[in-house]
């Protein structure tokens, strides 16, 4: 099982690898250079449970323009392995405010060629989304999981 465990977070950080580096580069013109540059970050969370490796495994995609206090969540995408059916939602929490629910409870779909299953929202290597300030604690989690794992966008 934790073969299993392993190949799929191992699928999951891969694929999100080959989004970030897939992201085209585009031409700049001379209004475009003007503007602030963009920095895009990825961040990688994994989730032990009763004792294993990883229970699941989140990865969250956001970008910020130089000097802004704000960030774009523009990608989150959660695994879990072995496959197992259920549902996933993700949260944000801004600095000294209440829970949200970013995105109510999606059903996951099985990866193609692995024992996993994967829930995702976004558009990966855009520059679009909801827009946070620097700080926000955004979170992932499975229906009938106890952990939720966390990053705080930076």
């Amino acid at each position: 099982m934790l073969k299993q465990t392993g190949k799929a977070l191992l699928i999951g950080a891969t694929a999100a690898l080959a989004v970030t580096t897939a992201a085209p580069a585009h031409a700049q013109t001379g209004t475009q250079a003007a503007a602030a540059k963009v920095s895009k970050h990825q961040e990688v969370r994994c989730v032990k449970q009763s004792g294993r490796t990883c229970a699941y495994s989140v990865s969250f995609f956001y970008w910020n323009k130089k000097g802004s206090n704000k960030r774009g969540l523009n990608y989150v995408q959660t695994a879990r392995s072995p496959y197992k059916a259920g549902k996933a939602r993700w949260l944000y929490k801004q600095p000294g405010g209440k829970t949200h629910v970013g995105q109510s409870w999606r059903k996951a779909h099985t990866i193609h060629g692995a024992n996993a299953a994967e829930v995702d929202w976004g558009k990966p290597g855009a520059t679009v989304g909801p827009k946070f300030r620097k700080g926000t604690l955004v979170c992932v989690q499975w229906k009938n999981v106890a952990k939720k794992a966390c990053h705080t966008l930076k």
